[in-house]
């Protein structure tokens, strides 16, 4: 079998580094060589890898954005300058090991996974390799993705979607740019799935996990909580994850007076976060936008119902609404609450809808995702 090779920015926790872990994993099982090609080395792999897997990393620097962000906000201008330089040596050596890297693989697959690598890609990976390109976000319109897909991506083989909607669009941009770059549809997956037995005994919780960053809607969430507080004041919200926003989320949480029942817990192991899941009674996503969450799988394996804003891309792939869970019009607070509410009071409905979502889940396994892929690899 021909070598694989998979892109990635770092190893670490996040959607795309989990899709990439398990890809990897699953290429691996079925025979193939996989190769990470990694830029940064941020410490071990948050998600376990099969040891057949090599990794490759590409520079020895870190990103520093953090580190630059907080000089700025605190005026510190020598601080400032000198993370002001080594962020621009961190962005020159990003791109240039990645670019050397597709210039020395003569032959094989390479898989990027992420827009820039896939520009990379096109034009400096060689003739011999079958270069496919991956988007694992909701593109949005935005002018630097549909240029890149008209004019940068000619020389990509192929170019896989998450959900049906994104390849259309995606193919009707290209009409006109680029005749050679063929898009298809592969989901993400998931390896497990819980056994149905294990979605009757449930705290009175509900939980959402994400990085806590304003595309998530966690101020939009706990400024809803508020409305259900006030009727069902025993049940609590868990919201796990790491960021940019915790100190905020924390403050907004004092301020509203729900620190009973809304706790924040930070980033949890990806082990702790699925047996959060199993603990919950349902889930629930007020994201801005999303593309393929791999969390909403793993709730509704893990038997949670969801509520979510029906946002332009992502949920409406997964959920079914009425029957595993809600999808609510984006932004209409007024309705959310209410499917909330009702989840709240009505077990016998979180049961039913538990099941279904069990089930829903069993459509996007590894064993029938996978084999979209290995049809890829067979360039027909």
């Amino acid at each position: 079998m021909e070598k694989i090779y998979i892109t990635s920015l770092h190893l670490m926790h996040g959607g795309v580094e989990m899709a990439i872990s398990l890809l990897g994993n699953a290429l691996v099982k079925r025979g193939y060589d996989v190769e990470i090609l990694c830029t940064y080395n941020l410490g071990e792999p948050a998600y376990k890898l099969e040891p057949a897997i090599k990794i490759r990393y590409l520079t020895d620097v870190k990103p520093n954005r953090e580190a630059f962000l907080e000089a700025k906000r605190k005026k510190q201008i020598l601080r400032l300058l000198s993370e002001g330089i080594y962020a621009a040596k961190t962005l020159y050596l990003k791109k240039k090991s990645m670019k050397r890297c597709f210039e020395q693989i003569r032959e094989g697959i390479i898989i990027s996974t992420r827009h820039e690598h896939s520009i990379l890609l096109s034009r400096y990976g060689n003739e011999d390799v079958y270069k496919i390109a991956q988007l694992h976000h909701d593109h949005q319109f935005k002018e630097k993705y549909i240029v890149g897909f008209q004019k940068k991506y000619s020389n990509i083989d192929r170019f896989v979607l998450l959900t049906d909607d994104l390849c259309r669009e995606v193919k009707d941009m290209m009409i006109g740019y680029n005749d050679k770059t063929q898009c298809v549809t592969i989901p993400n997956f998931i390896p497990q799935i819980v056994e149905k037995s294990r979605v009757i005994e449930r705290e009175k919780t509900v939980i959402t996990v994400g990085r806590l960053h304003p595309v998530k809607g966690f101020e939009r969430l706990i400024d809803m909580w508020k409305s259900v507080a006030l009727e069902h004041g025993e049940w609590k919200l868990k919201i796990i994850g790491g960021g940019e926003q915790e100190e905020k989320l924390k403050d907004l949480v004092r301020k509203n007076q729900l620190e009973e029942i809304v706790e924040i817990t930070g980033a949890l192991d990806h082990g702790d976060v699925l047996r959060e899941m199993q603990k919950a009674s349902f889930y629930i996503m007020t994201s801005y936008t999303e593309a393929f969450p791999f969390v909403l799988l793993e709730a509704m394996q893990s038997g949670l119902p969801v509520v979510a804003f029906d946002v332009r891309v992502g949920p409406r792939a997964i959920v079914e609404s009425g029957k595993d869970g809600y999808l609510v019009p984006d932004g209409n607070k007024e309705q959310f609450i209410e499917k909330v509410k009702l989840l709240i009071e009505n077990e016998e409905l979180r049961i039913s809808l538990a099941e279904k979502a069990i089930d829903k889940a069993g459509k996007f396994t590894e064993e029938k995702v996978i084999s979209k892929w290995v049809e890829l690899f067979d360039r027909k």
